[in-house]
């Protein structure tokens, strides 16, 4: 590693100095004050008329922006420095830390402060259950007025979000789904909500009414295979009928031309040249809620009870991100097939035959 010392304080150039060294191996892990020190005995050794004392300078190094930027004594040299390197002898006492290390000293410390304040803040709270909830709260400190949520569960469907209790507002992005507003207002519950009752028949007092003998009914295979299934349109097929397009999901690209990725169960930004064929963890079924189970078409045996735990469930796929444009490329890799599911009456939120957004 080869460096430019320079000092160049006050208008007497003779008290100038500029030279070049290579610092030796053993010292590039070690810390800059023996770099620094022996950089003030080279120069005192040339100016023995102008002697600086090594305990009153530091080191500096100017940034991309020409601004000096100060060089800590226990800072380690092949850390901070490159190969040539412009370092620099100016006034001032050397902090422990340069200013790039005590930033990031900072930054660790502001961090790990405001865990610790989450931790403790979390104690003794539980998470609400109430639908779009999800705040903590203490159970011994739970008025009236403090949840604001909503009554009924989530849909997706397509490309659509929102909540069963506000049918007109929806999103497509995973964030404005979760900035709909809410519809109740409450306490914060532990306990997940129930499923709305069933409306029961009602009675006039006459008994069972009878109706018509009803048209036996074809199953889904046998009404597939019929001349009638074979002709009949799908959804996707009369969109494309009435708009001239396919419908696909919508494609979120960002400023800095990054992608949001549009696979079920991801969701995340990803940059074009970051993509590879295992940067995508993502499931291939579609969602299912029944009751206050949650879990996804493609992993039945992984039901959760949480919403968080549910979209945590690690994906079945691994292969590329899919940004929305063209064919979503097969995945590289996929998992074997899960148990059979016994949930016959589970209500299944369908994606549509096009495509499919959820986070």
């Amino acid at each position: 590693m080869k460096l430019f010392v320079s000092y160049k304080e006050g208008e007497d150039e003779a008290h100038h100095m500029a030279t070049k060294f290579t610092v030796p191996k053993g010292w590039r892990p070690g810390p800059v004050a023996k770099l620094l020190g022996f950089s003030v005995d080279t120069y005192n050794a040339k100016h023995k008329d102008h002697l600086l004392n090594v305990d009153e300078v530091h080191f500096a190094k100017k940034d991309d922006d020409g601004n000096f930027e100060a060089i800590g004594l226990e800072d380690v040299v092949e850390q901070v420095l490159k190969t040539k390197d412009e370092v620099f002898i100016v006034p001032g006492t050397s902090n422990a830390l340069g200013d790039v290390a005590q930033a990031a000293a900072d930054a660790e410390r502001k961090a790990a402060e405001e865990a610790e304040a989450k931790r403790v803040f979390a104690i003794g709270k539980v998470r609400c259950k109430n639908f779009g909830c999800n705040q903590l709260f203490d159970p011994d400190d739970n008025p009236e007025g403090g949840c604001h949520h909503h009554v009924s569960p989530p849909f997706f469907h397509d490309c659509n979000k929102g909540w069963t209790c506000c049918p007109k507002k929806s999103a497509m992005d995973w964030e404005d789904f979760q900035k709909l507003p809410t519809c109740a207002v409450g306490r914060h519950s532990a306990e997940p909500p129930k499923a709305p009752p069933k409306k029961e028949p009602a009675d006039d007092g006459l008994g069972p009414t009878k109706c018509a003998p009803c048209a036996p009914v074809k199953s889904i295979d046998g009404y597939n295979k019929s001349d009638e299934g074979k002709s009949a349109a799908t959804g996707a097929q009369s969109f494309a009928k009435s708009t001239g397009t396919k419908a696909k999901p919508k494609v979120v690209r960002y400023d800095d031309g990054s992608f949001r990725c549009q696979h079920k169960g991801c969701q995340a930004k990803f940059h074009p040249d970051d993509n590879g064929p295992r940067a995508c963890s993502y499931h291939y079924g579609t969602p299912v809620f029944h009751e206050t189970m949650k879990w996804w078409g493609c992993c039945p045996h992984k039901k959760k009870m949480d919403f968080d735990a549910f979209m945590a469930v690690k994906g079945c796929c691994v292969g590329y991100h899919w940004n929305g444009e063209g064919d979503d490329p097969e995945p590289t890799e996929r998992a074997g097939a899960p148990p059979p599911i016994a949930d016959d009456d589970a209500e299944v939120v369908e994606a549509g035959d096009e495509g499919f957004d959820l986070g």
